[in-house]
């Protein structure tokens, strides 16, 4: 088999996150993330990949003020730059929280398709992972009916650096039986998203939000 490649690394370019939030009533200084990132594969739409985890978190900003409720703490949404190939959006991200001296109390990232949501899984800090995930557990049973698992694993690249602050990292999950026929290929296009199933995932996403704010941890 003889390849031919064509592949480049173009020169850096100034690029940036776009943020969004909702300034906490009571503990402005500590945050509530919700992200998802703006770049993606030429070869598609980015659709999916990640299109609709951006439409997601912005939504869940949308649902809060909908519903006329005032949070605690600062929910802030995050469209992240550059996940695909180095994290800076993430990595800078977490630098300018260091050192605005934030304590991001939860972050929560879509980066796994607009698909029909199935829970969440949490991951952080060892020192504090095992105290707040038995009390996020303790909220399943509002997540049951709905057919969503709250369970231990991975959370998401973006928020990834925020892990050092010490506070809960999550990922939304959604059914994943479709996902890799899409993912960074041709195929993931505006017209494979189910606006149904893209707006149930940002309800459970506003639904998490709510109950860690109202809640703590």
């Amino acid at each position: 088999v003889f390849m031919k490649m064509n592949c480049q690394t173009l020169p850096d370019v100034l690029s940036y996150n776009v943020i969004g939030e909702i300034r906490g009533s009571e503990r402005p200084g500590d945050v509530v993330v919700v992200g998802g990132h703006l770049d993606s594969w030429d070869a598609g739409h980015g659709a999916h990949d990640d299109g609709a985890g951006c439409t997601q978190s912005m939504d869940v900003l949308r649902i809060l003020k909908q519903l006329g409720y005032r949070p605690r703490h600062t929910i802030r949404c995050v469209l992240f730059m550059n996940e695909e190939n180095g994290l800076r959006g993430g990595k800078k991200y977490a630098e300018e929280a260091e050192r605005k001296g934030e304590f991001h109390l939860a972050a929560i990232e879509s980066d796994a398709g607009g698909f029909t949501p199935r829970g969440f899984s949490f991951d952080a800090d060892e020192a504090v992972f095992g105290k707040f995930f038995e009390k996020v557990k303790a909220l399943e049973p509002l997540f049951e009916p709905y057919g969503l698992k709250l369970i231990k694993g991975g959370s998401g690249a973006d928020i990834g650096p925020l892990k050092g602050m010490k506070g809960l990292l999550s990922g939304y999950n959604p059914d994943s039986q479709r996902y890799f026929d899409l993912h960074h290929t041709a195929d993931d296009t505006f017209d494979k998203v189910n606006r149904r199933e893209l707006e149930l995932g940002a309800a459970s996403m506003a639904a998490l939000v709510y109950l860690l704010d109202k809640y703590g941890l």
